[in-house]
């Protein structure tokens, strides 16, 4: 396991040295002084800040829900002594029996007395009143005149929720923020609008031996006694902490006038009233803030704690902006550094390159000025050492090698000379034509010895013709036919030969030994020297402004693989191992006539191979067309 691990990272060095290598060695070393200096200073300066940061929202979050929870166990306290003073009204029999005889002038002194004895008790409740399903109850003094407040509209009243969630909670209490609702609780009649700064508790009476619905305690308290009774409780810190109702923020307890305030913010429920408790992070009013949030049980208030986080964080902001004010002095200082260093291991480096060039174009008079006491300044010594080495040694052996030379080539040329003038082809031709004309004076006359030697001399004689690289269409098939026939010469069976071409074939010219190569490429490799019912066919064509000249054999054809790697060959794009013949051919026609030209070659295994050969149509004698392109 440590091999390979040790082996994976030899190649990743490998590769990372090999990319390297590509940039000059200026932008190396400041991008080495970069990124060992940069990087790792901005990470560890955000690192900490973040961790700083965190830790600092974490404490906050932890402290805050702390005190939410203590202000709402004391709101809860608070709202609780109030529900003691309902309990104090239907626990008295008395009373409760009053309310289930029925609406009766009598009754509404005697229970109206009781709310307001009850109420007077505590100087924060504003208003008590019972509602039952045939009449209300209000508070009465003791002279029996109305002594608080009274529902103008009753039936809107018992459809309301104030009324129905008091029932369906069969004798709990439950609280609501009234404190800007102004149509449903009023003091008097003469009074236009009616009472807001109240928070409204209702319960539902029940008889305690039937269990009989017999109506519903309705309590209307000022809010001023949360004031009151909180202000220990309040966060004299960073923050502010509101009691929050449906209807927006109901108060706020020692409020700071430089913290987030909820004065003129409306549409919470959608953050507040999701779930129970909870926090939330994020812009409000265009601020940052964090605020903590619990509901009170029973009851649609909730307490709420904002604190504005950037003011929350500001010394982390300041301790980061300070972070990256260092950072920047360091950047700066190391780029100038890392200038500083570079340019002294780069400059004379590139000096040092320079005379190297010189001395490349045989300037062997160049010297490297040294200045310094590093390894570069060593390296240019050995360099200028060596310079004059070279010089020294060129003058001793340079001409002598320039002799040697000369003469080894004057032999080897003249070693090539005796070669060609042993196999001249003239030469050869005339021994045939010799052997020939013997043959036939010792069988008296023709024969089939002289006539294969007759057959093998024209072909010798049209290959070693003079003439201009360009010959007429017809002179390369009577080549092919020719060498055809010299090839039927050993083979029991013959190839047969068919030629048919659409145009005349003396008016048009072609590139000299195109046509006989890829006959001779058929023979070879198409019947694999087993000639059974061989044929080979020539079919000529013009298409549009092109002659196109298809030869096809019935052979043994080509593995789809072999083809491809031919065609790639073709292209170019191939790696020369075999079918010479036809990519000299094809190179000899792109290099007359240009890239639109050549060969294209169609094979089937077991079914043969066709060869097609496109070129221009050139009428007339033509001269040198190696520079002709289409």
């Amino acid at each position: 396991m440590i091999g390979v691990l040790r082996n994976r990272f030899f190649n990743f060095s490998h590769r990372v040295i090999k990319i390297l290598r590509k940039i000059n060695i200026f932008q190396r070393l400041i991008i080495a002084f970069l990124v060992l200096v940069i990087l790792p200073t901005i990470f560890i300066t955000l690192f900490t800040y973040n961790k700083y940061v965190n830790e600092i929202e974490n404490n906050m979050e932890k402290f805050i829900s702390l005190l939410v929870q203590n202000v709402n166990v004391q709101i809860t306290d608070k709202l609780s002594s109030f529900e003691q003073l309902a309990v104090q009204f239907y626990s008295d029999s008395t009373t409760v029996s009053k309310l289930e005889d029925g609406v009766s002038e009598s009754n509404r002194v005697i229970i109206g007395q009781k709310l307001n004895m009850i109420a007077h008790n505590n100087g924060y409740v504003a208003n008590m009143l019972v509602i039952t399903p045939r009449g209300q109850y209000s508070m009465m003094d003791e002279f029996g005149n109305r002594n608080g407040g009274y529902i103008r509209d009753i039936d809107r009243f018992r459809e309301s929720q104030y009324y129905t969630e008091a029932i369906e909670l069969h004798g709990y209490p439950v609280w609501f923020d009234t404190s800007k609702v102004s149509d449903v609780f009023y003091r008097s009649e003469s009074i236009k609008y009616g009472m807001s700064d109240v928070i409204t508790m209702t319960q539902a009476i029940y008889n305690i031996e039937t269990r009989e619905f017999i109506g519903v305690l309705v309590m209307n308290v000022n809010i001023s006694f949360l004031t009151d009774s909180l202000k220990s409780y309040a966060f004299y810190g960073s923050g502010n902490t509101f009691l929050f109702g449906q209807n927006g923020a109901i108060m706020g307890i020692n409020l700071n006038i430089s913290e987030p305030n909820f004065s003129n913010v409306r549409n919470m429920n959608h953050l507040i009233y999701r779930v129970p408790e909870g926090s939330y992070s994020g812009k409000i009013d265009g601020t940052n803030v964090f605020m903590v949030y619990k509901l009170v049980p029973y009851t649609d208030l909730s307490v709420v704690h904002i604190v504005n986080k950037d003011r929350l964080l500001e010394t982390a902001f300041n301790i980061r902006n300070l972070c990256l004010t260092i950072v920047a002095f360091l950047i700066v200082l190391s780029v100038v550094v890392a200038y500083w260093t570079t340019v002294s291991i780069s400059r004379p480096l590139n000096k040092l390159m320079k005379a190297m060039r010189t001395f490349t174009e045989d300037k062997f008079v160049v010297n490297y000025a040294a200045s310094g006491n590093d390894e570069i300044t060593v390296l240019g010594e050995k360099f200028n050492e060596m310079v004059y080495n070279t010089k020294v040694l060129i003058d001793k052996i340079y001409v002598a090698e320039i002799k040697q030379k000369t003469l080894e080539l004057n032999k080897t040329n003249a070693e090539l000379n005796v070669l060609q003038m042993q196999i001249n082809p003239h030469f050869l031709y005339n021994t045939l034509d010799i052997i020939r004309w013997e043959s036939m004076y010792e069988a008296g006359g023709e024969s089939k010895v002289s006539q294969m030697i007759e057959d093998f001399c024209r072909l010798m004689r049209m290959t070693i013709k003079k003439s201009e690289d360009m010959i007429p269409i017809y002179s390369e098939l009577a080549h092919a036919q020719t060498y055809t026939e010299v090839i039927n010469f050993r083979n029991r069976e013959k190839i047969a030969l068919t030629i048919d071409c659409s145009f005349d074939t003396n008016d048009y010219y072609i590139p000299k030994l195109t046509i006989q190569p890829l006959i001779e490429n058929a023979i070879v490799h198409a019947f694999d020297d087993i000639v059974s019912q061989a044929r080979i066919s020539i079919v000529g064509s013009i298409e549009s402004s092109d002659i196109v000249i298809a030869i096809t054999d019935n052979g043994k054809g080509m593995e789809q693989g072999q083809l491809e790697e031919l065609q790639q060959l073709l292209s170019g794009d191939g790696e020369l191992k075999e079918s010479i013949a036809l990519n000299n051919v094809n190179q000899r026609l792109k290099l007359h006539f240009g890239e639109r030209f050549g060969l294209n070659v169609s094979s089937e295994s077991g079914v043969g191979t066709t060869v097609l050969v496109r070129l221009p149509m050139r009428q007339g004698v033509q001269s040198r067309m190696t520079h002709a392109i289409e």
